[in-house]
């Protein structure tokens, strides 16, 4: 929540951009993107529009869109539209070749110098390994989502892990368009 609070502030100030939020759920983060203009949401499932309405005042159901994509698709949301990314507890799931689609997708969509924060699955620690061999996550690495990034012209700005299970990354498509700016605040041990 911290992180997104950081972005969600200069969101504010920066105008009218947008954000998309992928495999939104119940909406347990979805209220905190209120301070951009639009809200896009993507998920499989075609109920989690009704939960997360619940969430906002019926005035601003203006300011927010809904899709459901049947696998990595980010197409309904225009080119370039977005200066946030956002997803958590949905990137754990995807196989690597399915992270990789995604990610290409989601530098079509962001404009450049936009950033994207990802929950994803490190199996170089202790739980991520745990929930990857018992089947519940799908394996993958630190090293593994640097290069995939990497692969779809995206800049990592951080990789880090908040507690164990928790890995994310915060990642930059290249440019100057955004006018957001992160610095990440705390030392990395690497």
């Amino acid at each position: 929540k911290q992180k997104i609070n950081h972005f969600s502030k200069m969101g504010a100030s920066a105008g009218s951009y947008n954000s998309l939020e992928i495999g939104p759920g119940d909406g347990r983060f979805s209220k905190f993107f209120v301070a951009w203009r639009l809200n896009f949401f993507i998920d499989i499932l075609k109920r989690c529009e009704n939960k997360i309405k619940k969430k906002f005042h019926p005035p601003h159901f203006k300011y927010l869109r809904f899709y459901t994509t049947d696998r990595t698709q980010c197409k309904p949301i225009p080119n370039n539209s977005c200066n946030f990314v956002f997803s958590w507890d949905t990137f754990t799931f995807f196989t690597q070749k399915h992270i990789d689609e995604y990610l290409r997708d989601i530098n079509r969509i962001m404009i450049p110098g936009a950033y994207g924060l990802i929950h994803y699955c490190d199996a170089n620690h202790e739980k991520d390994l745990h929930e990857a061999k018992r089947g519940y996550w799908n394996y993958n690495t630190k090293s593994n989502m640097k290069q995939m990034l990497i692969d779809a012209g995206l800049k990592v700005i951080e990789i880090n892990q908040f507690i164990p299970g928790a890995s994310f990354v915060i990642f930059q498509k290249p440019g100057k368009q955004n006018t957001v700016v992160y610095e990440k605040s705390e030392i990395e041990l690497d």
